[in-house]
């Protein structure tokens, strides 16, 4: 274990990874896990996977254990024959809530849901490592419905959402921002003008206008938070255990 709850002390089998890569009915070239990977918002290198792959490993130069469940899932390669599963898994795990049900419209609103909560457990470096943001207990995970806020969210997007961000004053300038008005639970970006009474609700996809809001008028809405980072469906069944 290393320092801050850092994992550094497992095993990579990397023969065994590369007999299963070379048992294979398609050949799979660094490029392609290259790709795996950057689909899953992960940038690599040629240079950097072939230093993954020596059969001397040192901590400078393996995989984190996230890349390697992420490469194991999408070419259906055992995972816990080519990594130890005890060591993977950290001790220090947050739990927050995730609404399976929940859709937040990036669109014309989404109504008539179902708001059953269930607990997921987090492993703090996930939060760090793979989401980039801060280890906190007031995060919720929702889905994303719609296209208006392409290209930054994207339809069927898990989007995580800081609760601690629930009101017009707690939300900074550019902020994107989950909020229910009425039965509808919308999707926007906020755009504040300095010294004004009212905000702009921002789309990012150009096909759908902006609309100007009374901030007494936004304030009416329950803010349910602010959007601190996103997962794409296939990371979200890589690393979110739910556990009640």
């Amino acid at each position: 274990m290393g320092r801050n709850g850092d994992i550094f002390d497992f095993h990579f089998d990397t023969e065994k990874f590369k007999f299963y890569l070379k048992n294979r009915d398609k050949k799979v070239t660094y490029q392609d896990l290259m790709e795996i990977l950057y689909k899953n918002g992960i940038e690599s290198s040629e240079a950097t996977i072939k230093k993954w792959l020596m059969s001397k490993e040192d901590n400078k130069t393996k995989p984190k254990p996230q890349y390697i469940k992420i490469l194991c899932n999408a070419l259906d390669i055992p995972f816990n024959e080519v990594i130890l599963q005890d060591v993977f898994r950290n001790d220090n795990q947050i739990e927050f809530r995730y609404f399976p049900d929940i859709y937040a419209s990036a669109g014309l609103g989404t109504s008539s849901q179902c708001e059953e909560v269930k607990i997921v457990s987090v492993d703090e470096n996930f939060l760090k490592e793979i989401l980039d943001i801060p280890i906190k207990k007031s995060y919720d995970i929702i889905k994303i419905n719609g296209d208006s806020m392409e290209p930054i969210l994207s339809n069927g997007d898990f989007i995580i959402i800081d609760r601690s961000k629930n009101s017009l004053g707690t939300i900074s300038n550019a902020d994107v921002v989950i909020f229910r008005k009425g039965e509808d639970l919308f999707c926007k970006k906020i755009k504040k003008e300095p010294f004004a009474d009212y905000i702009f609700l921002v789309s990012e996809n150009k096909k759908y206008e902006d609309k100007k809001v009374d901030n007494n008028e936004f304030e009416q809405c329950e803010i349910l938070g602010a959007v601190v980072s996103k997962m794409a469906t296939q990371t979200f069944k890589n690393f979110i255990e739910v556990v009640g």
